[in-house]
């Protein structure tokens, strides 16, 4: 591992254990959060609900975890998703209720062009957490890859229904919108 990729894993097991309590995607306060982020007017306090959303679910109690997790974050940031992969699988096996592991996972799948993969492990991460607006936008990008465009756009509409302040997924959801008015005529 680079001294880089140290620093960041250090770093973000510092952050992620920071706080001392356990949280995830069962933390209570998640519910207050999304009812914030359902309210808010601007995209300045949706971006804020979003922030300590995020953190919440970045969050574990066991160090192994945050570890794996940790480590996944780092091999992915120097773009080795090979070893991403491995830390995240580790992770998922760790914690299979730990609707992040799976989310990071995911991720990676996408990223390496394992689409199926990627939406098997979105429909473990929407299993554990439905309101997981990140799971949601990357179903949607997961059918566009795969040419299903209708239920890119449905994926894309439920994110945006939990998390209504997301510029790309609404960007996205508008083109499929215009795309397949377009097709239909």
């Amino acid at each position: 591992m680079t001294p880089t990729a140290r620093a960041f894993v250090a770093a973000a097991l510092l952050t992620l254990s920071a706080s001392g309590a356990a949280a995830d995607q069962n933390d209570p306060r998640l519910d207050t959060l999304f009812r914030q982020l359902g309210k808010v007017d601007t995209l300045f306090e949706a971006q804020r609900a979003e922030q300590r959303i995020w953190r919440i679910w970045h969050k574990h109690d066991d160090d192994k975890v945050t570890a794996a997790m940790a480590t996944g974050q780092a091999a992915l940031s120097e773009q080795n998703r090979k070893a991403a992969l491995s830390s995240f699988d580790r992770a998922v096996k760790l914690a299979p209720n730990f609707a992040e592991a799976w989310n990071a996972r995911a991720t990676v799948n996408y990223l390496l062009g394992n689409y199926e993969r990627s939406l098997a492990d979105i429909r473990r991460v929407l299993a554990l957490e439905p309101r997981h607006f990140g799971a949601l936008s990357g179903r949607g990008l997961c059918l566009i890859a795969l040419e299903k465009p209708r239920q890119a756009l449905d994926a894309f509409e439920q994110s945006l229904k939990v998390h209504p302040f997301q510029p790309g997924t609404r960007q996205r959801a508008e083109q499929l919108r215009k795309l397949l008015d377009e097709n239909a005529i």
